[in-house]
């Protein structure tokens, strides 16, 4: 099977644009102390807006990574729209027979596009699963493929590189953004390591197409 590996890296939006869409935080009901509660708000407040990177309300898309052959590629833009517009653009160009191969890319990479792309008003591909079913032949998400079915079974992409004899990520998802604006080079060169791990990962996992051996009817068992 044919692979485009496909990873996105996501920050936080604007401060001013994401506290509005933050949920409500309230303090427990039973307490009393001014102090306490001042901090306890301020300590969730921080902590919401430090995971805002995960959710496509308070978060945003900021670098495309696409693996195909021997060098990684990347999209970034300064305008997100039109970040998002390129991206699907080059998955629209994808070669006969070529899968889409993530690591987790159905519940988290696929959707945070298209749901950054339907607020933007960015138009989403037609062939978009709009009800999270991808087929699969046409997509592949390794972190199912590991599951086996099993949906209580969850490993991390960093874990599973490890298992079967990798070196493992090159840092942490969670600093990407401060990295992708303090040393853009540093960032992408994390962003090319989480693709090479996925082929190598991909190359492990994938089954090859399977064909019957053929037997004379007189041979099969009855």
């Amino acid at each position: 099977m044919k692979s485009l590996i496909l990873d996105i890296e996501t920050g936080p939006g604007p401060l001013a644009k994401i506290e509005p869409l933050l949920p409500p935080i309230a303090a427990p009901s039973n307490w009393k102390d001014p102090a306490k509660i001042e901090a306890y708000l301020a300590e969730k407040r921080e902590s919401l807006i430090a995971d805002a990177a995960l959710s496509a309300v308070t978060g945003r898309v900021l670098a495309v990574g696409l693996l195909r052959d021997a060098d990684p590629w990347f999209i970034t833009d300064e305008n997100e729209g039109d970040l998002l517009g390129k991206t699907w653009r080059e998955l629209d160009c994808r070669k006969a027979g070529e899968s889409v191969v993530t690591f987790c890319g159905h519940r988290f990479d696929l959707p945070f596009l298209a749901r950054r792309s339907w607020a933007l008003g960015v138009p989403v591909p037609v062939w978009f699963p709009r009800d999270g079913r991808f087929p699969r032949r046409a997509f592949t998400d390794l972190a199912e493929v590991w599951a086996c079915g099993d949906r209580s079974e969850t490993i991390s992409l960093d874990r599973l590189a490890k298992l079967v004899g990798l070196p493992g990520k090159t840092g942490d998802g969670a600093d990407f953004a401060r990295l992708f604006a303090t040393d853009r080079k540093a960032a992408l060169d994390y962003l090319a390591n989480d693709l090479r791990l996925t082929r190598a990962i991909f190359e492990r996992l994938a089954f090859p197409e399977y064909v019957p051996e053929e037997r004379p009817l007189e041979a099969v068992a009855v």
